[in-house]
């Protein structure tokens, strides 16, 4: 339809009131059939589904519109148009409102919905373009003087939507994102910020009359719809006091919360509304995005509300409860748009972590010591797990607090995390990294925070520990998502690194150290599973394989070549030579001492290595015992010499 509305702009003069022809005698048939009072369900159904199709084509035709090749009377025709739409839909939340039996079509709502959203894009957007003869004839049809009264009436609509459907229709979703788009930009916000029916909605923003906040299911809708509220709060300079009117219903409802005992909070009444208090803080938190506005909901919350989060943690046992509360803690504890970023002089960044630590400390206890039997494993413990690792990849890459200098005052905070989550990483198997590409994601992002090169002299790394990882990071290299292989191969380049320099100086790293001496097969382990990527696959991401493979190499270049020989034994023997080539190049293209030029030149050569195989098409065979050949030496490799060539080598010994 939007491929005709296209066309119909190119001549709207003729086209236009066609269109709007056909709109108001299909208008006009509805609104015969709701005055006869004789309206039977199929014929209501019949006439609805065409009011849908016009609706939408007038809406496609205003959609269409292109600011400036627009004509006066192009705009004129579009306030016709919109304005007998208006007029229609007053007619259809009559209906609604009726005793009529027929269940109001949802195809009509989402169709008025497009109208407005096309009229408000086109007219009141943020490329907005004043338009006097499109409101001239507005305001004479309907009254609307200017994009204010237009703005109101949309809200009006919207709000009647929450009031009158249910939290499952598409005209809830469509309504939201309606709601959303208002919210979203620079000058519509703005505009939308000065609105009665705003203010309205600001003080009453958790009526029960919304009928879509009686769900806790459908979480999303209502993290939109208070990202949207959000946005609006905070337009402009918002003081304190409008933001404790606005937070007055959620403190309320947490102060009564905390006054529950345990034994109340286990009640199925008492957990809906744990879940849909946390749910609405997250999606207003999402949207904050200033400093300043991130410290008045901090203070508001640190004023002994944030028990309710360890509470919903260890009193609860319900998994829905818990995720709803390591979900609003990782949103809390995000950096977004350096809205964390205190003053040097602020423990802010401090109680934080704190904070953060304790609730990740407790759910890890509860998961580790529950004896509860568990129907799913993903929603009842991977999920949460997962979300554990979100915030502790968070609080280490936020930048806010200097977490190295805790243990200096003897904080606990950094080491109650660490080892808790590496508790629950030892606790995961490691197929399930590929099986659940959430928690592979999740646990990768986190690996690589916590064993960077910077961070790993504070992680108390044992064997099992650091023998675990490493198979969770080759599981992670199968992940469907490249950049989750490519964060495995960098959690191993920097274990790797790190390692290596505590080989070149003692006073470094020697943890690391220790358990690469304790444990060499680990190694040749990596070194196996990443060779076998290199050579036998094509990945997108090979930059990323290259540079752990070059620290593996250094560790043991020996292994490698003598295992990369072997694998030559088994490949054709007319591709032998050109392979062996190929690798030759690859081995001889550096030094491998741990330098910087010297990864990089790795880095290129093995990009040339995987050209050159593309190039000729060569495909290696993968071993079996009916290919093996003889052994093959890449290292001693010379290339073989045409005939006549000898005769050329001798002429030119002569002429030297």
């Amino acid at each position: 339809m939007a491929l005709v509305a296209n066309i119909a702009r190119s001549s709207y003069e003729t086209c236009a009131p066609v269109v709007l022809e056909i709109f108001r005698d299909v208008a006009g048939k509805y609104e015969a059939l709701l005055n006869s009072g004789q309206a039977d369900d199929e014929a209501m159904v019949v006439v609805e589904s065409q009011l849908a199709w016009a609706v939408y084509a007038v809406a496609q035709c205003i959609g269409a519109r292109q600011p400036y090749k627009s004509l006066p009377e192009d705009d004129r025709v579009d306030a016709e148009m919109f304005a007998t739409g208006l007029k229609l839909d007053q007619l259809v939340r009559q209906r609604i409102q009726s005793s009529i039996a027929t269940p109001p079509s949802e195809a009509l709502e989402l169709s008025f919905l497009q109208l407005y959203h096309n009229f408000r894009a086109n007219y009141i957007g943020e490329q907005y373009h004043k338009t006097t003869a499109m409101y001239a004839r507005l305001s004479a049809m309907v009254g609307l003087n200017d994009s204010a009264a237009v703005l109101e009436l949309i809200l009006q609509k919207v709000l009647f939507n929450f009031r009158t459907w249910a939290a499952q229709s598409p005209v809830i979703q469509r309504s939201l994102l309606l709601f959303h788009d208002m919210a979203v930009g620079y000058v519509s916000v703005r505009q939308v910020a000065k609105l009665d029916t705003v203010k309205f909605l600001l003080a009453n923003h958790s009526s029960d009359q919304f009928r879509f906040l009686h769900s806790i299911d459908e979480y999303k809708q209502r993290s939109m719809y208070y990202a949207g509220l959000a946005r609006i709060l905070f337009t402009g300079d918002t003081t304190a006091a409008q933001f404790a009117d606005f937070m007055q219903p959620w403190a309320q409802t947490i102060d009564r919360l905390l006054d529950l005992s345990d034994a109340q909070l286990e009640q199925d009444a008492v957990r809906a509304e744990l879940i849909r208090i946390l749910r609405d803080l997250r999606g207003f938190l999402s949207a904050v995005s200033s400093k300043a506005n991130y410290t008045l909901l901090f203070e508001w919350i640190s004023s002994g509300r944030m028990r309710l989060i360890h509470r919903s943690l260890q009193v609860t046992g319900d998994a829905r409860v818990q995720v709803a509360a390591l979900k609003f803690l990782a949103e809390f504890v995000y950096n977004r748009t350096q809205r964390l970023n205190f003053d040097v002089t602020s423990a802010n960044g401090i109680l934080i972590f704190r904070e953060a630590s304790a609730a990740i400390w407790e759910y890890g206890n509860c998961v580790l010591k529950s004896s509860q039997p568990v129907r799913n494993v993903y929603k009842d413990r991977y999920k949460g797990v997962a979300v554990c690792f979100s915030i502790l990849m968070r609080l280490i890459t936020g930048k806010y607090v200097a977490i190295g200098v805790m243990p200096l005052y003897g904080d606990t905070a950094l080491d109650h995390a660490y080892s808790i989550v590496l508790e629950l990483l030892k606790h995961l198997p490691v197929a399930d990294v590929i099986a659940y590409p959430k928690l592979g994601k999740a646990t990768a992002s986190m690996l690589e925070a916590l064993l960077a090169k910077t961070n790993i002299d504070l992680v108390a790394l044992d064997e099992q520990a650091y023998e675990h990882v490493m198979r969770v990071c080759v599981e992670a290299f199968d992940h469907a998502e490249t950049a989750v292989s490519s964060a495995a191969c960098s959690v191993i380049d920097g274990v790797l690194t790190a390692a290596l320099e505590g080989t070149a100086d003692s006073s470094k790293h020697p943890v690391v150290v220790k358990l690469m001496r304790q444990r060499p097969d680990i190694v040749e382990y990596l070194l196996r599973t990443m060779l076998n990527i290199v050579l036998f696959e094509d990945r997108p991401n090979d930059w990323s394989f290259s540079r752990p493979l070059f620290c593996l190499i250094v560790l043991n270049g020996d292994f490698a070549l003598q295992y990369t020989s072997q694998i030559m034994q088994y490949q054709a023997a007319e591709r032998q030579e050109d392979l062996v080539k190929a690798l030759k190049d690859l081995f001889s293209s550096t030094e491998f001492v741990m330098a910087v030029s010297n990864r990089d030149a790795f880095t290129q050569a093995l990009t040339q290595y995987r050209r050159e195989v593309t190039s000729k098409n060569l495909i290696l065979m993968v071993p079996t015992n009916q290919t093996l050949g003889a052994a093959v030496d890449i290292m001693a490799y010379e290339p073989k010499k045409e005939e006549g060539d000898g005769a050329k080598d001798a002429e030119a010994a002569m002429a030297d």
